[in-house]
This record gives C-alpha cells, sequence and structure tokens, in this order.
C-alpha cells in the first residue's frame, strides 16, 4: 500500500477516535453497586381503621386497621393488653398492611374498651416499631378519659419492676385478686413504670402481682403482690402511684433442693427456716443397728441444713424422713458416694487470711468435715518472726475455728498449724500449714461519720452495704450517730428499714390480713469510700 502523509494523518485520526470510544464504553460498563436509597427509619402510621379509632355507639365484631406499609406481629400474646378484660380474647389477624381484629365476646354496654399494642406492630422491611399502638372504642356515648399511672418497686430492694401487671377493680370483696377478673389492666415496662388508661369515674381496689401463670389472678404461692389498703376513687388522673410488690411468707415448709455430691455429706434446702428439724433414718437395718449415725450442720438463717454421716451409716443406699416441729416435709434417698470415689486423703484447711490481712477481724479457720479433735495449743502465731501468745482459739461450729489476737498496724505475721492438729469425722488430718501475712496501714480505709435523724418514733434498722451484700447492720431508734470504721474503699449505700414489731429483721406483708410489708428507706446517695478519708453523713429520714 502506497501510504502518503494526508492519509497516515486519517489513519492516526481514526485510531484515536476508536481507542476513545472503547475508553467511554468501558467506563459505562463497570458495575456500580446498588444503594437502594436511604434506609427506611420510619415506623408504619395508621391512615384508617374501620370503625374509627375512639369511635361511640361501637356494636361491631370486627376492626380494621390501614397502616402505610407492610406489617407484622411480634409477641402480640404477651405484648397485647385489652382492657377491660374480654372473657374471649380477641383474635388478631395481620393482611399486608392491614391489621385485622375479630371481637369473640358480648361487649358490656357503655363501656370504653382499649386494645394497647404495647410493641407488638414493626414494619417488614426494617423492623421499625410502633410503640404503644392503641386502639380505643366506647359501646356507649363517650370515650373515659380518665386514666392512673405510676411505679411497681420491690419492696425491699428497691428496684423496678418489669412485666408486672397492675389491675383495677370494681368489685370490692376481699377474694377478688384470688377468684375473679379485673376490670382495667396494664403492664409495667422496662422502668416499672405503668399507665391504665380510658378508665371511667368510680371507685377501685388497686393491685399488682407477678401473674407467673398468665391469669390475671394472684392464685400461686410463688407470685409477688402489691396492693393498696384502702379503695381509690377515681375523678381525676394520678400519674405518681407507687406500688410496692412483696412475696407472702409462705406458711407451707417444703424441700427446695436435696443433692449428695461429697463423701459422707447430704445437702438440704427449705424454703423456710426451720425451727425444730429432725431427720431420721427409714433403713430398717440402718435404723435397727444404729444410735449415733450423724451430725447435722445448719446455716444462720436455719434454711439451709448439711446432714454429714457418720462411717457405720455409708452404706449403697440411705432413706430419710424429714420433720420439722414434728411435722412430715417429706421424705429423700440417696445413692451413696464411696470412700473410693472420695479424692480426700488429707484433711483440707482454708482461712479468710490474706496476703494482705483487714484489721478489723479475727482469723477464721474451715475445715472440709466435722471435727472430732484438735489441739490449739500447737498452733503458733509469729509476729515480726516473734512468738506472741494468742488471745483465744475457741471452735464456733463443726468445722469453723475462730482465733483472735490484737493485731499491729502494717506488721508481717504468719501462722503455723502443725500436722495433725486437726482429725475429723472419717478420720482425716491435716498437713502443715504456714501462712504469712501482712496487716494493713490505718491509712489503708476510710470512715463514716452517720448521723440519723428520724422523723419517726419507734425501732429501725440499718444497714450499710457494698455490691449489694451487707457489710454490718445495727439495730436503733431515735437520733443517732454512728461511726463505721476499716471500710475498703469503693461504693456503698446505706438501708433503713422500719422495725414495725421489734424484731430486728424485715418482715414481708399479707395480703388477706391486710398487712403492708414492713418500709424500707434507700440512702439516696451513692456514698464513694477513699483510703485515709472521713466521710460525714447527714440523714434526715423521712417516713
Amino acid at each position: 500500500m502506497n501510504l502518503n502523509p494526508l492519509n497516515i494523518r486519517s489513519f492516526s485520526l481514526n485510531i484515536s477516535s476508536f481507542l476513545a470510544i472503547t475508553v467511554v464504553l468501558f467506563s459505562c460498563a463497570q458495575i456500580v453497586p446498588l444503594t437502594g436509597g436511604n434506609k427506611d427509619m420510619d415506623a408504619p402510621k395508621e391512615l384508617e381503621s374501620s370503625p374509627a379509632n375512639g369511635a361511640i355507639g361501637f356494636t361491631s365484631k370486627s376492626i380494621s386497621i390501614e397502616f402505610d406499609e407492610y406489617i407484622k406481629l411480634t409477641n402480640v400474646s404477651s405484648q397485647l393488653i385489652v382492657s377491660p378484660l374480654m372473657e374471649t380474647a380477641p383474635e388478631i389477624l395481620v393482611k399486608g398492611k392491614k391489621l385485622v381484629i375479630k371481637i369473640k365476646s358480648e361487649l358490656s354496654p357503655n363501656t370504653t374498651y382499649s386494645l394497647n399494642f404495647g410493641n407488638a406492630i414493626s414494619d417488614i422491611r426494617e423492623n421499625n416499631i410502633f410503640p404503644n399502638y392503641k386502639y380505643v372504642f366506647s359501646t356507649g356515648d363517650y370515650i373515659d378519659s380518665l386514666f392512673y399511672s405510676g411505679t411497681v418497686i420491690n419492696a425491699f430492694d428497691q428496684a423496678v419492676q418489669e412485666n408486672i401487671y397492675v389491675l383495677l377493680y370494681d368489685q370490692f370483696e376481699d377474694s377478688v385478686p384470688l377468684k375473679e377478673l379485673p376490670r382495667y389492666v396494664a403492664l409495667t415496662n422496662r422502668k416499672g413504670q405503668f399507665s391504665i388508661t380510658n378508665i371511667a369515674n368510680g371507685k377501685y381496689k388497686l393491685f399488682a402481682i407477678n401473674d407467673v401463670n398468665s391469669n390475671y389472678l394472684f392464685d400461686l404461692p410463688n407470685e409477688k403482690i402489691g396492693f393498696k389498703n384502702k379503695t381509690i376513687t377515681l375523678d381525676s388522673s394520678e400519674t405518681k402511684t407507687l406500688i410496692y410488690l412483696f412475696k407472702e411468707e409462705s406458711e407451707l415448709q417444703f424441700i427446695v433442693k436435696s443433692e449428695h455430691k461429697s463423701y459422707g455429706k447430704i445437702d438440704f434446702a427449705f424454703n423456710l427456716p426451720t425451727e425444730d428439724l429432725s431427720i431420721d433414718l427409714l433403713n430398717k437395718t440402718l435404723n435397727e443397728q444404729l444410735e449415733n449415725w450423724s451430725t447435722m450442720e445448719a446455716n444462720n438463717s436455719g434454711d439451709s441444713v448439711t446432714l454429714w454421716l457418720y462411717s457405720n451409716a455409708l452404706g449403697k443406699k440411705i432413706e430419710f424422713l424429714i420433720k420439722d416441729k414434728n411435722e412430715i416435709i417429706d421424705t429423700a434417698n440417696f445413692e451413696l458416694l464411696t470412700d473410693l470415689e472420695s479424692k480426700d486423703s488429707t484433711l483440707q484447711v482454708t482461712s479468710n487470711i490474706k496476703s494482705s490481712f483487714d484489721l478489723d477481724q479475727n482469723i477464721r479457720l474451715t475445715i472440709n468435715h466435722p471435727f472430732t479433735t484438735y489441739s490449739s495449743n500447737n498452733i503458733k502465731l509469729y509476729e515480726d518472726s516473734a512468738l506472741v501468745p494468742i488471745s483465744s482459739f475457741t471452735d464456733i461450729g463443726l468445722r469453723k475455728f475462730e482465733l483472735s489476737y490484737d493485731f499491729k498496724r502494717n506488721t508481717n505475721y504468719q501462722l503455723f498449724i502443725p500436722k495433725n492438729s486437726f482429725e475429723d469425722i472419717y478420720g482425716l488430718k491435716n498437713d502443715t500449714i504456714k501462712l504469712n501475712f501482712k496487716t494493713k496501714k490505718e491509712s489503708d480505709y476510710g470512715i463514716i461519720n452517720l448521723n440519723t435523724n428520724p422523723n419517726f418514733s419507734g425501732n429501725y434498722i440499718i444497714q450499710l452495704s457494698k455490691n449489694k451484700k451487707i457489710i454490718t447492720e445495727s439495730h436503733l431508734s431515735g437520733t443517732q450517730a454512728i461511726q463505721y470504721k476499716y471500710l475498703r474503699p469503693g461504693v456503698y449505700s446505706l438501708k433503713l428499714i422500719i422495725d414495725s414489731n421489734g424484731d430486728k429483721k424485715w418482715n414481708t406483708g399479707n395480703y388477706l390480713e391486710g398487712l403492708q410489708p414492713e418500709k424500707v428507706i434507700i440512702y439516696n446517695k451513692e456514698i464513694k469510700i477513699r483510703a485515709n478519708w472521713d466521710n460525714d453523713i447527714k440523714w434526715t429520714v423521712k417516713e
């Protein structure tokens, strides 16, 4: 081919155009992720309902509510509150963007009904919840508009109570929460708050229950209750009601748990403190042969007991008859662990000694089985390597011992326990033990100087706690000054219990006796303890 300059230029232009077009086409062909638009953050909206929300003269058997998007229902059985209650719960259906409610009961005349769906309604796409959607109608010629709201708290620790039913009755017999369904119902939220709406003027009895079996009745021994002693009259709305929830003390004694996990040791836990507990053998052969076959160890409150079996009772199987105050509670039987299954070859001794030892305590020792003998004279205490006389060493239980001494501040000590100082009921003895520790300095602790000034007469209890554990308890009356020393740094709390009956403990209530639980008052500020720091607190207590 004969190429002249003009042809060459024309050829170059054609190539350039081709390349340019190719680049454009390639760019257009690149795959770009689809964004899908902005995320839907809006809850469904009610467009219309038939009959209209807020209808009066209601006679329909079906309600249709249309929303602006497709909806779904979640946990509707637990979320939906119908007030007043209907004899048969309404049937709830979802049809695309519509919520259909079918009334299955005869409705009372001249009554305002509300159907509160809680957080049951949400959109399908993003699960945006329509919170507390409520449909209201009246079979009369007006909508009742009063409401009653407040908070439910635990009577003892004042913690807010979630998922508690609050009930209003227009009947006044004492038996209504046990046998009758309420007229109005509400459910507490996470903050313990409730609101009963669309209430008619009138007098009511008020209750709160943790309805374990979901039947709106206070009919189980493990259900808690709160109540107002007097009927309430509603002619205007109320918003600051406080209900104290409590569990009644059961009169029926029973075994909560029984287990055998360690050689010779059987544990029983009871729902109530025992008063005169006896555990007898039902094994005929053992019962005939043995007089002394066990020893019993109870906790401080008496609602937990450990039965330690002597070697002569350790057969393959054992059966018991358990009685309290000479009344039969239950029977129990166990396949016993053998000594081959027991890993103990020596008697284990534990203590409350740590490398840094608190100034306000004695040394406490615990062995893992009840003792038969011990030699306190063999046990030695060294102060900065010098032997010092122990003030006292005593057994304070079947397995517990206490050593008292006036410990010096910021001083090194060693506790020496020779081999064979303790022997248990199975003939096991301890190995030699050496425990080194140093006492703390006075400046390691903080102090609370508390002055209480109650506006009531009578007895009360003050409890100082840390991490919900009671550190110390005082039984007082009138204006008092208390000093709490040797407090480790941390956050503490104060609780006052009005000890109405003077028995030095908190007492729960009883509905049928009209008895409220003893009142508890919480100091409303956090108490931060720092080392080498005094905290002065003046607490004016109002009942």
